[in-house]
């Protein structure tokens, strides 16, 4: 991938929001996170730096919630409490040098790292200051990772070389929380003054006193300081308006940049306002529209003229300042840039890439000349994933002849994540183009792009597999989030790049312990980043994605063992009440004969070391899942060899339907990535969605329109592992959610929780209803509610979505119905013999799509029964659709009851019933339920001279290990069930029985 820049020749005009400083955010919320009490920072800032600073944060105990475009921060008084051994600053130097110091306030060791090239980024003079102050830290190589012992500092006399503010900033904020008295002296050339003045600020705002001398290069601070927790509004960013000044400078332009609205500042407004003076003396015609409210820049003819600049004051400016003076007349000296080529890159030597176009650079020891042209030439340039490198170079390959390419486009991401449409609005055309397909082996024949799949369709699509999508994903936005695990207490996120490197060891681990491809592997895990992590490491290396339903117990847990045949299983050593690890023991014990199970592997709940039970006697071995990780070695050439194609079988899903036993349902990798390209065609999904996946993942409601479709989209996915609409509520607004497909119970809940709180999912565009029959009048309802979209729909484990309604359709057809065909589905309503019905008749419906399973599990007779002669699935369901094509489901020919897309056994907890000594008949049929759709009502015919209650039927069914959810929720007795001629049980006259009968127990399930 590259950025495309075009040359050009026309006047640049519009407006641009500048936005929010992003170093006020970083030093506001660490501060806030000291302070006693709740902060409110005005002002977010999308910067991709500071969202590891909040991210970091949390890890450490911190509570930040976002309340519109405010942070509410709750301090923690000066004392950390990490959530996690170990806390990362992600690609953010600014959160890495400040936290490292700040890390010993926490009440137990933990270890600072960050992204993968920081961890030889040396920080040799910041520890050894930090040592002096008294904090007990340990590195190998004085790079992170960084141990730091949670105990504060002593203070005392330290000394600090001026290199880096951030070195001697994270000393300033530090000190106040030391126990004896602190003395920072700075040594040698000191760089970057007006960071400092920008911290002391901050601090003082924050009621922590520091004494500065007028050189600013000794620092006395006292010990014991409490913050107090304030409420401010964060200043325009000026390091980001810079790009659209220059654009304008160097174009005829009318360009109106909203949000900067005084020429005058000081390092406390902005440390970098020094450049709009900069600015302003190579003749830059800036002003003030007090009227529009921002700074407006208009000119006929530019005319720039050569400066002289000492870059210790404004280092990062180095770039584009280099922009500028290439086209100004004259030759502009930039001094003291010795420390400027410290940063993400080697800037000033970046920035010498302009000659290739034409430009005039020399680099000499401290001191980089400029030399302006008349103009450019395009070329194809490095930006060094260097965020300002690539803005600076895109903005001076504007004025140059042709097309212009540069590597690493998303970079901008870091710092200004509306870098590429404020050019764009300005008429400045810049876009991030797909490069070709890779060599072979590594997306061979794939041929398409690797952004989005809604510009190249389903087909092509699908001819990618699910680890070529990641891998593109983390080499093209290594740093943009890819999994956000919403947790009660906190929230954890991982990158794409995170998330690659993840996947790689746990696809080792399952080779280690002897998985191959076409193998299923077993995991039952609730919606975590583990389980995206394991799905596709699995994927990765060719074997089958075989998910179970977490609140499954032993019966159902082993029924799946036993037809997959796996031979590792992964579990949690806790789930709710239940632990999972010692029931697959327990199962292993009773049952080991029956399965082929070597490794059952377990995870932590709470982070950490899981909690083991002992390995039984026999051959399968218990391992802890992060100790499993740690002792695996990673050979990528071995795991790039097996290269899975996609026409492999992924994923093994277990459903249950008529019969007396669960089915498994086997999909190709194209089938799911192709079901996943359609949605996202039909409902013109984009990359400025996120999607929030509160279904189960082991669900196919959740594992594909929720992780597959955030996959294949490459955006954000949000998974919430315990049901909560209040956390839910808060998670969709924190995260910016735009896009949910899940089961009527969930729609349900969040429209409770919106009405008691009042609080609105602010980003939540469509709500995709599937699973159970959505009563139309909480479709409207929600949609009223919620601001969102409600869209019916209709899918199965076997054919993943065939109807799905728009966003454009009109309101009665959008909620009304289940939806229309997606593009390349067929549906059909056809009567008993086969004949294809008109529109507006009820009958049965079936559906032809290429995204329809490849069969059951082992049982080619039940693979046969449903389909049609002719190749029609036959869904089992009773329909309608309209002359407009919209279909409505009326009722089905299955016996299942669909208890909040739950679709319950009736067969099988009725064999179970009549077990039990008081029943003499019985049968389960549905009760209509407002939340879930529906519930299981158990009409049951004592045995003569006994009774049944509803506790004894609960405590028969626990006895059989029979999941809850699968539990009826009502007990009705009968006198004798209702039957015709032949003996059939009529179960349309009790379900009408049923329909004015509630659950003995709301609360049950």
């Amino acid at each position: 991938m590259h950025l495309l820049v075009n040359g050009i020749q026309h006047r640049v005009t519009g407006e641009i929001l500048v936005p929010n400083s992003k170093y006020h955010a970083h030093r506001a919320l660490i501060l806030a996170s000291l302070a006693d009490g709740v902060s409110r920072v005005h002002g977010l800032s999308d910067a991709r730096h500071v969202e590891y600073t909040v991210r970091l944060l949390r890890d450490l105990g911190v509570q930040i919630a976002r309340d519109g475009d405010t942070f509410v921060v709750h301090g923690l008084g000066g004392r950390y409490r990490p959530r996690r051994e170990a806390i990362s600053a992600g690609s953010s130097g600014t959160t890495l040098y400040f936290m490292i110091g700040l890390a010993s306030l926490s009440d137990r060791a933990v270890s600072v790292t960050g992204q993968k090239y920081f961890r030889r980024r040396p920080v040799g003079p910041l520890l050894r200051a930090l040592e002096q102050m008294g904090v007990q830290l340990e590195s190998a190589d004085d790079c992170p990772p960084i141990h730091v012992l949670g105990r504060r500092p002593t203070g005392g006399h330290v000394t600090i070389a001026g290199t880096l503010s951030q070195w001697v900033s994270g000393l300033i904020l530090l000190a106040p929380f030391a126990t004896r008295h602190t003395t920072i002296e700075v040594e040698g050339e000191l760089n970057e003054r007006p960071y400092l003045e920008l911290t002391v600020a901050m601090m003082r705002q924050f009621g922590l006193e520091v004494t500065v001398s007028e050189d600013w290069r000794r620092f006395d601070i006292e010990p014991g300081q409490q913050a107090r927790s304030v409420e401010l509004t964060l200043p325009p960013d000026i390091g980001s308006a810079a790009f659209g000044i220059a654009t304008a400078a160097l174009h005829p332009s009318d360009v109106l940049l909203r949000g900067i609205t005084t020429l005058e500042g000081s390092p406390a407004d902005h440390p970098e306002f020094h450049f709009l003076d900069v600015a302003r003396s190579m003749g830059v015609p800036m002003e003030i529209d007090e009227a529009a409210g921002g700074l407006r820049i208009r000119q006929d003819t530019p005319r720039l003229t050569a400066v002289d600049v000492d870059c210790r004051d404004i280092p990062d400016m180095l770039p584009i300042l280099s922009t500028l003076a290439t086209f100004a007349h004259g030759e502009s000296v930039f001094r003291n840039i010795a420390h400027t080529r410290l940063k993400e890159s080697d800037r000033a030597a970046a920035m010498l890439q302009l000659n290739s176009m034409g430009g005039r650079l020399a680099l000499a020891d401290d001191v980089l000349r400029v030399r302006g042209v008349d103009g450019l030439t395009a070329a194809k340039l490095s930006s060094f994933n260097d965020h300002r490198i690539l803005m600076s170079l895109a903005v001076a390959s504007s004025r140059a002849r042709g097309h212009s390419t540069l590597t690493y486009p998303n970079a901008y991401r870091i710092s200004y994540p509306t870098f590429l449409d404020a050019m764009n609005t300005l008429t400045v055309p810049m876009s991030v183009e797909d490069g070709p397909a890779g060599p072979a082996g590594d997306d061979a024949g794939a041929g398409v792009p690797v952004t989005t799949p809604e510009a190249f369709g389903p087909e092509a699509a699908s001819r990618v597999t699910l680890p070529q999508w990641l891998r593109r994903r983390a080499e093209a936005r290594p740093q943009d989030t890819a999994v956000v695990d919403v947790r009660s207490d906190r929230d954890e996120m991982i990158t794409w790049s995170e998330l690659a490197e993840q996947v790689d060891r746990a696809a080792a681990l399952l080779l280690r312990l002897g998985v191959r491809p076409g193998e299923n592997v077993a995991y039952q895990l609730p919606n975590r980043i583990e389980f995206v992590v394991l799905s596709l490491a699995a994927l990765r290396i060719g074997a089958v994605c075989c998910p179970v339903i977490p609140f499954f117990r032993k019966r159902e847990l082993g029924f799946v063992l036993r037809r997959s045949k796996a031979r590792v299983l992964v579990v949690a050593d806790r789930h709710r009440s239940r632990l999972p690890a010692e029931e697959v023991l327990d199962l292993v014990a009773e049952d080991g004969s029956d399965l082929d199970l070597d490794h059952v592997v377990v995870l932590a709940t709470a982070g950490g070391s899981a909690q083991l039970p002992e390995s039984p006697t026999g051959g399968t071995t218990v391992h802890d899942w992060e100790q499993a990780l740690s002792a695996t070695a990673v050979d990528r050439v071995v795991l790039d060899a097996l290269a899975p194609t996609p026409e492999m079988t992924a994923q093994l899903l277990f459903t249950s339907g008529t019969t007396s036993e669960p089915k498994g349902v086997t999909q190709p990798t194209r089938n799911l990535v192709r079901a996943a390209a359609m949605e996202i065609g039909h409902l013109g999904l984009g990359k400025q969605d996120t999607i929030w996946v509160p279904s189960p993942l082991a669900h196919q409601t959740g594992f594909l329109y929720g992780m597959v479709l955030a996959l294949v989209l490459g955006v954000p996915q949000i998974l919430q592992p315990e049901w909560d609409a209040k956390r839910a509520l808060q998670s969709l607004n924190d995260h910016r959610a735009t896009f949910v497909q899940a089961a009527t119970p969930f729609l349900s809940d969040l429209v409770k929780a919106v009405e008691e709180s009042g609080e609105t999912p602010q980003y939540l565009r469509i709500f995709v209803a599937t699973g159970a029959m959505v009563p139309r009048g909480l479709a409207e309802r929600a949609g009223r509610v919620l601001g969102t979209d409600v869209c019916g729909a209709f899918g199965t484990t076997e054919t993943c979505l065939g109807a799905l309604s728009s966003p454009g359709d009109e309101p009665r057809q959008r909620w009304g119905s289940d939806g229309r065909a997606l593009d390349g589905i067929e549906l059909r309503i056809t009567d008993d013999e086969g004949v294809v019905l008109p529109a507006g008749k009820e009958g049965n419906f079936e559906l032809r799509s290429p995204t329809v399973f490849e069969g059951y599990l082992e049982r080619p007779d039940l693979t046969s029964q449903a389909f049609a002669e002719d190749g029609w699935y036959r869904t089992g369901d009773l329909a309608t659709i309209d002359t407009d094509g919209f279909l409505r489901i009326t009722g089905r020919v299955k016996d299942v009851i669909n208890r909040g897309g739950e679709k319950i056994p009736v067969a099988e907890i009725e064999q179970l019933l009549f077990g039990h000594p008081a029943v003499d008949d019985v049968a389960v049929v549905a009760m209509p339920d407002e939340r879930l759709g529906e519930r299981a009502c158990a009409f049951v015919v004592p045995a003569g001279g006994t009774e049944l209650t509803f506790e004894d039927m609960r405590r028969h069914l626990d006895g059989h290990e029979v999941a809850k959810q699968y539990w009826p929720e009502r007990l009705e007795p009968i006198d004798a069930l209702p039957r015709n001629p032949i003996g059939k049980v009529q179960k349309f006259e009790l379900r009408a029985l049923a329909r004015g009968l509630r659950p003995h127990d709301e609360d049950a399930g």
